[in-house]
């Protein structure tokens, strides 16, 4: 640690102060003061005036303390420098006038290679993030020139992101980097550094930069193509990014469709997706999108019935699409896995996932089937009580207090899942001839009627009924809604 003290001296950093530091009396050292909150770790640093500056971590990352009033006289948004000499932390206000334009870039220069060989070695299973260590950069910066921070540069983090890196945790990496591990699952190494290197030449293009070497990227590897066209179609690309794009690349194509798509442009992309196949077919993504596409197109002979239960199907599908698949998943992290079928139903439903399948596929939807899929919008949600169970035939009566309305289903697998008495959580749909169960219903435990019955007021909150069947039930006497999560 000595010599590490030995090789700072002199050196300044400097950062940002806000009004919620200033209030708390520690400065945030994740990124601009990193490396001083290394070295006060323990121990601590003298701080010229008297006392000491010590590193305090918790869940934000470290922060600098020192004694009592250490910081008076600094304002919000006043940028402070740190300066270490003689072994102790000098604090001053600074202004950032004059500071060196050619040193600056060095810094971020140094700081972009050291990001791209941490991506590297992330990629190879040697490092376990895809970025630098902030602290560890400018120590080698300081091995290899002394004199780097001599005098104030503005805040490392500022200055690194205007430089089209990414701060993350005191790690610096690429505009891109994986920092969500789980989003480069099952890729190759090779796989991981162009995934993250598109990415980046995607969300940095600035109207001028040539994209053909990302694009090319992308033509070598069909993982990373599928991974990126599904980030695309969740933000879609801006129109400058769009036109820069070469139309004659597959892949650029693929990336244009999915982008339409993703603002609601489905008839438009199916016409692009044609092009991605006609140019290379068998391009396992531009496969399923084309096949997805031809079937919303139903067949003009078949009865509605049978039209209306393919386009409930062709609405599941919909909503696994890149753009929507997280509603789902953000159903199942509050409920139970095995009711993902029937989360799904309120995915679609009350996030209006069925009003944008009208809007973006109307093209090739006939008009009845146009009719029918606006009545379906406007069906709630309702819980059911099984007043009846004959052969193939299921009774239900509404279980709301004062609602009597009775229904009589012909389904084939209701009346042998079903008894008198149970009550089921579900939405009756009109199939052309009368009303049909489509999805999955949910059982609910009678003695929980009165709280399942509170969560269906317009709007109903789809992520508090979700969290309904992961609950157990309340004790007796309980009120509604005060349900508890099972042990663990």
């Amino acid at each position: 640690m000595s010599e590490l003290v030995t090789l700072c001296e002199g050196t300044v950093l400097t950062h940002l102060v806000t009004r919620a530091e200033l209030e708390a009396g520690a400065l945030e050292a994740s990124d601009d003061l990193r490396l001083w909150a290394r070295l006060a770790d323990r121990g601590g640093l003298p701080l010229a005036g008297g006392g000491r500056v010590r590193t305090a971590v918790d869940e934000g990352g470290p922060r600098l303390t020192g004694p009592t009033g250490w910081l008076a006289g600094v304002e919000p948004q006043e940028v402070i420098a740190l300066r270490l000499r003689g072994g102790e932390l000098e604090l001053s206000a600074t202004t950032l006038t004059g500071f060196s334009a050619e040193r600056a870039m060095l810094v971020t220069q140094e700081f972009a290679e050291r990001a791209l060989d941490a991506l590297r070695a992330f990629a190879e299973g040697l490092e376990p993030a895809p970025g630098a260590p902030i602290d560890v950069v400018v120590v080698d910066l300081l091995t290899k020139a002394p004199g780097t921070f001599a005098d104030p540069l503005p805040p490392l983090a500022p200055l690194l992101r205007e430089a089209s890196l990414e701060v993350r945790g005191g790690r610096v990496g690429i505009v891109g980097a994986p920092w969500d591990i789980a989003s480069v699952a099952g890729l190759a190494p090779l796989d991981v550094v162009r995934l993250a290197l598109v990415r980046s030449a995607l969300r940095t293009y600035d109207g001028h930069a040539d994209l053909s070497r990302a694009i090319g990227l992308l033509s070598r590897s069909e993982p990373v193509l599928e991974r990126i066209a599904d980030e695309v179609e969740r933000e879609p690309l801006a129109p400058a990014l769009i036109a820069a794009l070469p139309r004659t690349e597959p892949a650029a194509l693929l990336l244009i469709a999915r982008s339409a798509e993703g603002e609601g442009r489905s008839f438009e992309a199916s016409g692009i997706i044609a092009e991605v196949l006609s140019a290379a077919p068998g391009t396992a993504p531009a496969e399923r999108d084309a096949a997805e596409y031809a079937a919303c197109r139903t067949a003009p002979g078949d009865p509605l019935p049978t039209r209306a239960a393919h386009l409930f199907r062709q609405l599941l599908v919909y909503g696994r699409r890149p753009a929507r698949r997280r509603l789902v998943d953000d159903l199942v992290a509050l409920s139970v896995r095995v009711a993902e079928p029937a989360l799904a139903d309120l995915a679609l439903f009350e996030n209006d996932v069925v009003g944008e399948f009208l809007s973006a596929r109307s093209e090739w939807l006939r008009d009845d089937e146009a009719e029918l899929l606006e009545s379906w919008r406007r069906t709630p949600l309702r819980l059911w009580e099984v007043t009846g169970v004959a052969g193939d035939e299921i009774t239900l009566r509404g279980a709301a207090p004062g609602d009597g309305e009775t229904v009589r289903l012909a389904d084939e697998l209701l009346p042998r899942q079903a008894l008198p008495g149970d009550l089921m959580l579900t939405r009756l749909l009109d199939d052309g001839t009368g009303p049909r169960v489509f999805g999955h219903p949910f059982k609910v435990d009678p003695a929980r009627r009165d709280e399942m019955l509170a969560l269906l007021t317009d709007p109903v909150d789809p992520y508090a009924v979700a969290a309904f069947f992961r609950r157990v039930a309340p004790p007796p006497g309980a009120a509604p809604g005060g349900g508890r999560r099972p042990a663990r």
